[in-house]
């Protein structure tokens, strides 16, 4: 009841530990590691998007500064006839549009006046007076100009790029228009994922190209961005119901905002990676966690119990072997007891034949004296064979110290055959006894010899009853002398020994037999007695063959 109240307790003690001291650890390492992961992923997004921004708004600038070039250079190369003839002026300006590759939708050149002297393009714009343009009066001021896109003379959203030089004491602006779509494309061409897109914002607000998700040139733009109070900024929004990622480049002087965006959920793909990976690396510990927890625990648990059960049985055999060494004690006060009428029986009979004596001496029926001196015969023999089993009891039951003393196995092992033959003979076995005369005496407790002897022919008797009842069991007793070693061997036909087992006989408390018919102790007590006397107690078995258990004991010195 104790026990069936301990364990339960103890597993689930065990089972907790086992499992909550594994899974803190991992749990604390994940964590910190995807903490950590999701730190460096997103400083390496942010700053990857933030460099594609500043590098894309290098590409636009580099791209601005060229057609810049190359209207600079028509102006700083042309001579000042031809700037005054209009024909010539009208051809050059459309060599260099053909030589800059028709990134110019049209070009135009305008004179000190404000009025365009020579144009090149699709509209009819020769003449057009741009003194109130507000682009042509920053060109003026800053000598080149880069406007936003608005819709003009033509009503058409375009861009000009206008630059000034003074030429003969007089100023003349060559203006060109970009060719939107090639520029749009200079902008959208962008590598960031899917649904990375770029695109340019006026200081209103206001769409300077078309933009991929929606967006129209000078469509404006309802999302609210923060100020651009750096070069470079990033930063997040939701725009429509979804999460976008933003950079953000000042080019143009300040006038324009390079925006590069992508979708928040795209960026930080590899961080949603991790951390589905982390979650199912921890459902994959925590599941070999559990499982070695529900493992281990169970197997401690149940080694416990069999320890305890072991623990159990060992207190009851030595319970059992204490009542033993009681009744020994007991059964040696018994046959104290028992010799003292059997010494007044020896008496009385000694008597009995002075008195039958003295009968036939008077004349007495020499028949009846005869007969009844035949039963006094059969009582003394019957008493003398009493005194000797009680000798052999008290013998055996003295718990003095080892008498050491010279021993004739030819002599001493039939005597202890015959203490056990009466009780072989009424299971039906046969036993017999041979000693070779070869056989060299040694030294050894009698009592100690006896007691090995005696508890290897009852196991013998044991296993040969278990096998074959009460008829076809043998057991032989045989001693030879060897290499200066007397060697006894005690054969049966009983069962024999698991194979399992013969590494264990001589183990304390180990026993083969059912539960309440054997302590475990008398093998182990046999191997104590034969090792103290300098020999080896050994055993050969065959399951369903038989046993043989092997005495070498030292021949007596001198």
């Amino acid at each position: 009841m104790k026990n069936d109240m301990f364990f339960p307790g103890v597993h689930r003690l065990l089972f907790v530990s086992m499992l909550v001291v594994p899974a803190l650890p991992l749990l604390l390492a994940a964590a910190i590691g995807f903490y950590s992961f999701v730190q460096t992923t997103e400083r390496l997004v942010v700053g990857a998007i933030l460099q594609t921004a500043v590098d894309h708004k290098d590409i636009i600038s580099s791209y601005l500064d060229e057609r810049r070039s190359d209207l600079e250079s028509f102006l700083a190369l042309a001579p000042p006839g031809m700037l005054s003839d209009r024909a010539d002026a009208q051809a050059e300006i459309k060599r260099m549009r053909q030589a800059a590759g028709h990134v110019f939708s049209d070009v135009g050149l305008i004179d000190a006046d404000g009025r365009q002297v020579a144009y090149v393009g699709p509209y009819d714009l020769v003449g057009k007076d741009y003194r109130e343009a507000p682009w042509y009066g920053e060109t003026l001021k800053k000598g080149y100009y880069v406007s936003d896109v608005f819709l003009g003379y033509r009503n058409v959203p375009h861009f000009v790029i206008a630059v000034a030089r003074r030429i003969d004491g007089r100023t003349w602006v060559l203006r060109a228009t970009v060719n939107s779509s090639r520029f749009g494309q200079v902008v959208e061409k962008v590598s960031v994922g899917d649904s990375g897109e770029a695109y340019i914002l006026n200081s209103d607000n206001v769409l300077q190209t078309r933009r991929r998700s929606g967006g129209g040139l000078l469509d404006p733009d309802d999302f609210h961005y923060p100020d651009q109070d750096a070069s470079a900024i990033t930063f997040m929004g939701e725009e429509a119901g979804t999460a976008y990622l933003f950079a953000s480049a000042a080019m143009n002087d300040g006038k324009w905002r390079l925006v590069v965006r992508q979708k928040r959920d795209e960026a930080f793909r590899s961080t949603r990676v991790a951390g589905y990976t982390v979650l199912a690396v921890l459902l994959c510990g925590g599941a070999v966690i559990l499982g070695l927890a529900v493992v281990v625990s169970r197997r401690v648990v149940d080694t416990l119990h069999r320890q305890a059960d072991t623990m159990g049985k060992l207190e009851n055999q030595l319970l059992q072997a204490a009542r033993l060494a009681e009744l020994g004690q007991m059964s040696a006060g018994f046959a104290h007891e028992i010799n003292n009428p059997l010494q007044i029986m020896k008496t009385d009979l000694a008597l009995l034949d002075i008195t039958l004596g003295d009968i036939a001496e008077k004349g007495g029926p020499g028949d009846l004296c005869a007969e009844v001196k035949e039963i006094a015969e059969q009582f003394r023999v019957q008493i003398d064979r009493c005194a000797g089993i009680t000798r052999e009891i008290l013998r055996f039951g003295r718990q003095d110290a080892p008498q050491l003393q010279p021993i004739d196995l030819t002599a001493y092992l039939p005597k202890v055959g015959a203490m056990v033959e009466n009780k072989a003979m009424v299971h039906g076995i046969a036993m017999q006894c041979y000693v070779d005369a070869s056989v060299p005496l040694i030294e050894a407790d009698p009592g100690q010899l006896q007691q090995v002897m005696i508890n290897l022919l009852n196991n013998a008797i044991h296993a040969v009853v278990d096998r074959h009842g009460a008829s076809g069991g043998e057991i032989s007793i045989d001693a030879r002398g060897f290499d200066h070693k007397a060697v006894i061997k005690i054969t049966d036909n009983g069962c024999g020994i698991p194979e399992e087992s013969l590494s264990k006989i001589f183990v304390p408390f180990y026993t083969t037999k059912a539960p309440g018919q054997g302590t475990g102790m008398g093998l182990s007590v046999c191997h104590s007695i034969i090792d103290s006397l300098g020999g080896v107690l050994s055993v050969e078995s065959t399951r369903g063959m038989g046993t043989t258990f092997i005495i070498s004991v030292p021949a007596m010195q001198g």
